[in-house]
């Protein structure tokens, strides 16, 4: 007997009574209660989606491919799970995990543990199997290149922001796809996949590194940072919900909590592309080490200055294989288009430098004179227009 749930984005869901056992256990019920984009309300005030209804659109774009191509539940498990191991505000609390506890949200096994360990298995699936599927070591189509996660999530995320950039045709695209190994567009779905890295190309920078996001996530880190520092256990974070960790921050670093809670946030010191400094040697700098040292420079207390240098974009999708005339191809062969986006996302990178709005002016400057911003922008110049 199949259970219906009513999705914004796909419609009606069918849900099987093994799914249902899945969904009705509390750690799944606790991704209710996790924000999918993290702070990215305190930019789109819709954007209040979360991690669970994400899952079950994930599943059902999963369930669709399975009709399609029949493969064993165990991957339609692995969908619905996929994201059961996020932690508070989702990407939010990541480095947290990966900086304390060695832990990965994809590394699910720590997690799945009470009623959910055992409702998997009295259902006969194998938890070391569906890890497998979520981080890829077994090839899928839960994740890959070009994925059921990412065909959900951009049109989700589009919708519920506002933003109208992460729109493409989710069903063409999923009706163009097959299974050889690893996931295979097939020739007539060339345009749909082009339509999908143009939403994520458009989507990254308009909303997952949207600087009010990127600063609101940067001051909760720092906030979290500090917490564990002091001792708490970075591993209660998998038990947590978002309203835990903004009550933990209320308790241990009210001054975070009041910023975060009423959306007076850090302003922008410095904001800067790559073309402006030394990147090579910027992406070889603790942000830690930074923030004290332009702190010392500036004269202002450490935890005024927030140092931000975001991970390079990886446009991971141009290299789908393409199934054309000659064989396979990655995508960004096939495309031009598509290596074009691929050149161009490392554009969208910012370093950003981060302090309360009445020192903005002193770490402005002490930020730049840290990094050598205005010697490399003098040296461009330079090379420009030669004396």
């Amino acid at each position: 007997m199949e259970k219906s749930i009513q999705d914004t984005i796909h419609g009606v869901i069918k849900l099987e009574d093994w799914m249902v056992e899945i969904v009705d256990t509390p750690q799944f019920q606790r991704l209710r209660r996790i924000n999918q984009l993290g702070f990215a309300n305190l930019v789109y005030p819709g954007a209040n989606h979360t991690r669970f209804e994400h899952s079950l659109g994930v599943m059902h774009v999963t369930r669709i491919l399975q009709e399609r191509m029949g493969f064993d539940d165990v991957v339609v498990a692995a969908a619905l799970l996929h994201d059961v191991g996020h932690a508070p505000f989702s990407h939010g609390s990541e480095r947290l995990l990966e900086k304390y506890a060695s832990y990965n949200h994809e590394t699910i096994s720590k997690v799945v543990r009470g009623e959910l360990k055992d409702v998997l298995k009295n259902l006969g699936f194998r938890i070391s199997e569906i890890e497998a599927i979520v981080t890829g070591k077994r090839r899928s189509v839960v994740n890959g290149e070009i994925d059921a996660d990412r065909m959900d999530y951009l049109v989700r995320d589009s919708h519920y922001t506002g933003v109208a950039y992460g729109v493409f045709d989710i069903y063409r695209l999923i009706d163009k796809i097959k299974f050889d190994g690893a996931v295979v567009i097939e020739q007539g779905g060339v345009k749909a996949a082009e339509s999908l890295l143009i939403s994520r190309f458009l989507m990254y920078p308009t909303v997952y590194f949207h600087h009010v996001c990127r600063i609101a996530r940067k001051m909760y880190e720092r906030a979290m940072e500090r917490i564990i520092e002091a001792g708490f256990e970075a591993e209660n974070l998998l038990e947590m919900d978002d309203v835990d960790a903004m009550m933990l921050l209320k308790e241990k670093e009210r001054e975070t909590y009041d910023r975060l809670n009423n959306r007076r946030l850090f302003k922008r010191a410095i904001y800067v592309s790559r073309r402006s400094l030394d990147f090579r040697e910027v992406m070889r700098t603790s942000e830690r080490r930074a923030e004290r040292e332009v702190a010392e420079m500036a004269g202002v207390d450490e935890r005024y200055v927030i140092v931000d240098i975001p991970p390079v974009e990886e446009m991971r999708e141009s290299g789908v294989m393409v199934d054309t005339e000659s064989g396979l191809k990655p995508l960004e062969e096939v495309s031009p288009l598509v290596k074009a986006l691929k050149d161009a996302a490392v554009e969208n990178w910012r370093l950003g430098v981060y302090t309360d709005r009445r020192f903005v002016d002193k770490v402005g400057k002490a930020a730049a004179d840290y990094f050598g911003i205005e010697k490399v922008v003098q040296k461009s110049l330079d090379e420009i227009f030669p004396q």
